[in-house]
């Protein structure tokens, strides 16, 4: 079995993180715009997930989280999650933020609480989640850092 290694996403991984996202039912609206701030999980050469972060500031919003059907409940959602929160911690990031349909359950284990999307205020608000690419019956969650 090969393990799992992250790396950054480059300008040319955009078509297949947009086609990953896509085939796991996320949006990729606003992907291009924030690629350099994405990872992707590889067993050999194969990609098994990926993750972002839209940083605005000393909040940033956590999208995309993705893991390979076959793969999940193997620890790499939590690999990606574990370093995507140290890469924002390192960029001066006190708050994340994410938009969720379907696992609330799972970033509740991870320490995140839900939120009303009004107590958010400032440039994160006109990110293309929040601006129409996730249905307003997603949950807003948050975890400061």
């Amino acid at each position: 079995m090969n393990a799992v290694r992250l790396r950054n996403a480059g300008p040319e991984d955009l078509e297949m993180v947009t086609t990953f996202l896509t085939a796991a039912g996320l949006p990729a609206a606003g992907v291009a715009d924030h690629l350099g701030s994405f990872l992707i999980a590889e067993k050999g050469k194969e990609c098994v997930g990926v993750g972002g972060l839209e940083i605005y500031g000393h909040v940033a919003l956590l999208r995309s989280l993705a893991v390979r059907q076959q793969e999940r409940n193997s620890g790499i959602g939590a690999t990606l999650l574990e370093q995507l929160m140290t890469n924002a911690h390192s960029r001066g990031v006190l708050r994340l933020v994410l938009l969720t349909t379907t696992a609330e359950h799972y970033f509740v284990r991870k320490g995140f609480v839900r939120i009303d999307r009004s107590a958010l205020s400032g440039p994160i608000t006109g990110s293309k989640e929040f601006t129409g690419a996730c249905p307003l019956s997603a949950v807003c969650m948050e975890l400061r850092l």
